[in-house]
């Protein structure tokens, strides 16, 4: 059901397809985000859900139904990497075209996107034809990745770090980019969350994230082998058969365990967790790393100067990011005294600082749209 427009806020048109079906990154930072937002915009959610604010179901092709046709050839990859139609971009794509009818007639004032470089071209040729506003949260520190995107010049384009941004102007010059910290719920996740029974022995490593490819949880398992700890993977993806496969054969079932908890449950997880273990280099900024942190835990990741504006002294950074240098950082991150400096770092990265920021920048839009 579509809420009632309001004239007086910008109307926005909020475009995640995966929203309301997963607890990926991008979808778990638009869930603190919305409800923080919901007073100062008219919000209209396009997802294939059709949960959120304003929600609006839209069908598109699910990334995780073609994920493993996508894995079987490696030939295969390469092309669709290539022509931008890996499973991620056939989703959005797909997303947006069914969507697109609604876009047109809903006359808003601005689209906030995540549907990829195809996506960005059919939006860039509405901005045209309606001259609604665009805004593009990047949610990767890769620009391999963001800088095709941020070519399709969104009237703003979103940073999570001022180094990622300070990259994307000297790639795309002209281009609007403003920054806006991915922002944590410190209520929400916190150090006196009672503890999940995970039933392993200590100390206990965590991971976060969807199993899939770039979130490197094949590195994962090998640096923990490389320790005296326990792993915990809390996610799942179409690499969950194979990495089950290798976490039992080397780690073995006592120092192992999968899970896929709801959200509510995450911070009761965080403090079953020694530390937290980041190795994908690919996110803007790991939003798990935030939570950890909140739950005052500290984190082993890949170094970046993304990485290092986020995590600051809250953790240990690895250059060399191979399964020694990171079962050798987990040592001495276990060892390690951290008093409160984890949540120390976590509050300075308030999700009402990045809510209200993000806020701005939508409201600004709205009022310069013709």
């Amino acid at each position: 059901m579509t809420a009632q427009s309001d004239p007086a806020r910008p109307k926005v048109a909020v475009i995640l397809s995966g929203y309301g079906e997963v607890q990926r990154g991008a979808e778990a930072l638009l869930s603190q985000w919305l409800p923080r937002l919901e007073d100062r915009l008219d919000l209209h959610v396009y997802s294939r859900s059709g949960e959120g604010p304003g929600g609006i179901a839209r069908p598109g092709l699910s990334r995780s139904a073609i994920e493993a046709t996508y894995l079987a050839t490696r030939s295969g990859r390469k092309i669709l990497d290539t022509l931008y139609l890996e499973p991620i971009h056939m989703e959005w794509t797909s997303h947006l075209l069914a969507s697109l009818p609604s876009l047109i007639r809903g006359r808003f004032d601005v689209i906030w996107h995540e549907t990829g470089l195809w996506g960005g071209h059919l939006l860039a040729g509405l901005r045209k034809l309606t001259g609604v506003r665009l805004l593009d949260v990047a949610h990767s520190n890769q620009l391999g990745w963001e800088v095709p995107f941020a070519r399709r010049r969104p009237d703003i384009f979103v940073a999570q770090s001022d180094s990622f941004a300070a990259q994307i102007r000297a790639e795309v010059p002209g281009l609007r980019v403003e920054v806006v910290r991915q922002g944590v719920d410190c209520d929400l996740f916190r150090p006196d969350a009672k503890p999940y029974p995970v039933g392993l022995p200590s100390p206990v490593v965590l991971v976060v994230g969807a199993l899939s490819p770039e979130k490197a949880p094949d590195l994962a398992i090998e640096a923990v082998a490389g320790t005296r700890g326990s792993l915990v993977l809390a996610g799942d993806g179409p690499l969950a058969p194979s990495m089950d496969s290798l976490a039992h054969d080397r780690l073995g079932p006592d120092r192992y365990r999968r899970l896929v908890l709801d959200r509510t449950a995450m911070p009761g997880l965080y403090s079953a967790a020694d530390i937290l273990l980041a190795p994908s280099p690919r996110e803007a900024g790991p939003l798990a790393a935030l939570e950890a942190m909140a739950c005052n835990k500290p984190v082993v990741a890949t170094a970046d100067a993304a990485r290092r504006e986020l995590i600051g002294d809250a953790g240990i950074l690895v250059n060399e990011p191979d399964s020694q240098s990171f079962s050798d950082a987990i040592e001495r991150a276990l060892v390690q005294s951290w008093s409160d400096r984890p949540r120390q770092q976590a509050l300075s990265h308030s999700v009402e600082e990045s809510a209200e920021k993000l806020g701005d920048l939508l409201c600004e839009l709205g009022r310069r749209r013709p």
